[in-house]
Order: C-alpha cells, then structure tokens, then sequence
C-alpha cells in the first residue's frame, strides 16, 4: 500500500471523518503529515500555539494539565482517537497539554488547509461540532466527579471507565490492561499516586480487586461491593 492510500485508509478509520464524502476524504489524506513521537515525548504544552488537529495511528496519547507538581490527565487516547481539534475553530492558544504515553505515530492536519474543506464541506462541520459538544459532556462529568466524589469514589469510576474501554472478560473477573502506571492512574483520577497505591490496597485486601503494581493490571474481582462506595 503507498503512502497516499494508507493515509486515506487511516483517516477513513477516524471518528470525526467517518461518514464523510470520499472526494473530501481524499482531498484530507493529501494534506495530511505523518510525524513520530517517542514514549514520554511532549508532542504540545498548555497555553501554545494551536495551530494542528493530531489523528492517532499508533502507540498512545494523554491530554492533561499540570500546575506546579500537581498533574490531571483528561483523556487516554487510543488509535484512531484524535486531538487539538480545538485549533480548526481559530482557537489560537492550548488548552491543555499533550504527550506520547507509548512510541505513537500521528497523522497531523494543518488547520490552514482543514478549514477549507470545513468551508466545502456542511456534513464535517456538523461532525465538528458535534465532537465539541460530546466532549464539553466528558468534561462536565469530570467536574461532577471531582466535585462529589472523594478518592476511593473517583478511584472506583476511574477503574469502571478503563474497565469499558480495555477490560477483557475472566473466569473470575475482569481484567484491566491498559498500560498505565500507577502514577498515570493517579493523574487521570486526580490525585497523588500514594494516596491511589493506599486505596488499591484496601480494595485488594478486601478481596474486590487483584493487581500487578509491575506491569499495571488490576482485575475487578467484586464489582458489587466497590458500587457500593461510589457516592450517589
């Protein structure tokens, strides 16, 4: 496969492009750049130029914030996931960071040359919006989950949301492998990682979950009983 088709194939696997016509799909692919990041490489900082929308081939990706020594992780992206979708709106500046969890490789969209196909285009920026209203939700929910929530709950609901997106069914639970050190689960549930090792702890004293602090597998053992500690 040359390198024009396999652009073509990828975007055509991206959620914001899916449904979309091929004449403009096509037109995307041409624009589009590929670009690799190693593991821990900061692909954009908070309050920088927004000037690209990123397309997630491989490897994976973390949108947070950090202020000082405190860090928050938004999002875990996955290939096929996307980002920096804020810049094809003229949104000069980041609002968050973005960095490579894992070795990832990235198709990037130059924002001068998607707004044109914005212009062209009704269904994708109606796919656009829509995106940014799906995601104003996930943000809402984060509010809510920091607001009411204390960390064993934010702990439990962090845990049930990777259970959704990489948890694989076992004979005596699920396992959750989502390649993820302790450290990025504390910054997804917003908190320090001392606190999140005492939670995981208890739970695994009281038999509701097992876990390899390793390699970051944690296997629900007793969803009922870590339900009953989540805040209603």
């Amino acid at each position: 496969m040359n390198l024009q088709k396999n652009k073509y194939s990828l975007l055509r696997k991206v959620s914001l492009l899916k449904g979309i016509s091929f004449k403009t799909l096509n037109k995307i692919s041409q624009f589009a750049q590929f670009n690799s990041f190693k593991k821990g490489e900061e692909i954009f900082s908070k309050d920088s130029s927004g000037e690209c929308l990123y397309v997630l081939v491989n490897g994976r990706v973390k949108i947070y914030t950090s202020i000082g020594a405190h860090s928050k992780t938004f999002a875990l992206l996955d290939p096929g996931d996307f980002f920096g979708e804020m810049a094809l709106l003229g949104e000069p500046i980041r609002s968050a960071s973005a960095k490579a969890i894992l070795a990832s490789e990235l198709l990037i969209l130059e924002r001068k040359d998607f707004q044109k196909f914005l212009q062209e285009d009704n269904f994708l920026s109606l796919k656009v919006l829509r995106t940014l209203c799906s995601r104003l939700r996930q943000a809402d929910r984060e509010i809510e989950k920091l607001s009411f929530q204390n960390v064993v709950g934010r702990t439990i609901l962090t845990l049930f949301d990777l259970e959704a997106r990489y948890g694989k069914p076992c004979s005596n639970g699920v396992l959750i492998d989502a390649q993820i050190s302790q450290t990025e689960l504390a910054d997804l549930i917003g908190t320090a990682r001392e606190m999140v090792s005492r939670v995981l702890s208890r739970f695994k004293r009281m038999n509701w979950i097992s876990m390899e602090p390793a390699s970051g597998k944690i296997m629900i053992l007793n969803k009922d009983k870590l339900k009953s500690c989540i805040y209603e």
